[in-house]
């Protein structure tokens, strides 16, 4: 039958073949479009998956058959007027090359494949209040954000806007690290960090206010800390590897009796 249809189109030099990458998720929907063009009146449609063109859902002489392979059952809709096929509840086995052949009442003819890529939404980030300082007249706070997943990234919103908020980069130069002054005649402030990748964006919210009793002398204290903190956790990080190196090379230069330092 397939090949029928090579022929057919082949005659009407109507034969046209794309590959397009469709982004599905983990127990969502996905539709994955025909590239039919919309004037055509399709007479038949044949979706078909792996080498050996195995077909999951057709539509021939009037007739619509979605139930042809076990694993699609109850997952499947084909959309006889445009073609197109929708996959229900994604699961990660249904990330594959899917083809879809197409024939018109005038017995023109076009293939186009489709990359379906499964992927698992983004998880919201997490934020922490790492300090909080009070001073005359307001607080500082400082909040961490960090995300499970890879390859994305981080930005705060801050609402209402404050007077004085700076983002820092992690040692790992992502923009995690926020700090903000508030005023104590300030309403409570959101805060909000968001990841997102292409897209896709998860986002995650905090409120935080000023207490009521200030500190005058917290201020220095808290820029202590806060640039220690900092300081450390860069030089750890940035020194990591660094440390790492030099420790196995002196260990596999001194004699096993030397080493009396447990890694």
């Amino acid at each position: 039958m397939r090949h029928q249809i090579f022929i057919i189109a082949f005659l009407q030099g109507a034969l046209v073949e794309s590959l397009k990458e469709v982004p599905g998720y983990l127990g969502a929907n996905v539709t994955l479009w025909s590239g039919a063009d919309p004037s055509w009146k399709l007479s038949k449609i044949e979706w078909s998956v792996f080498s050996n063109n195995t077909w999951i859902a057709t539509y021939r002489k009037g007739r619509t058959n979605i139930e042809r392979i076990s694993r699609y059952k109850g997952r499947l809709s084909l959309n006889i007027s445009s073609g197109d096929l929708t996959i229900h509840n994604l699961t990660r086995e249904d990330a594959m090359e899917y083809t879809v052949d197409l024939i018109n009442t005038m017995k023109n003819g076009t293939v186009n494949k489709i990359k379906l890529k499964v992927m698992q939404r983004l998880k919201k980030p997490s934020v922490k209040k790492l300090v909080t300082a009070s001073v005359e007249g307001g607080c500082f706070v400082v909040f961490d954000c960090s995300s499970q997943d890879q390859d994305v990234d981080l930005s705060w919103e801050v609402g209402p806007l404050t007077k004085t908020a700076y983002n820092m980069s992690n040692p790992d130069g992502k923009p995690g690290v926020l700090l903000a002054f508030l005023s104590t005649t300030q309403k409570p402030v959101h805060f909000t960090c968001t990841s997102s990748r292409t897209t896709e964006r998860a986002s995650n919210a905090v409120t935080a206010e000023c207490d009521e009793n200030p500190c005058p002398r917290c201020a220095p204290m808290f820029f202590l800390g806060l640039f220690i903190a900092i300081a450390i956790a860069a030089g750890m990080y940035c020194f990591r590897e660094k440390i790492k190196s030099a420790w196995k090379c002196l260990k596999d230069n001194l004699p096993k009796s030397e080493i009396a330092i447990d890694e």
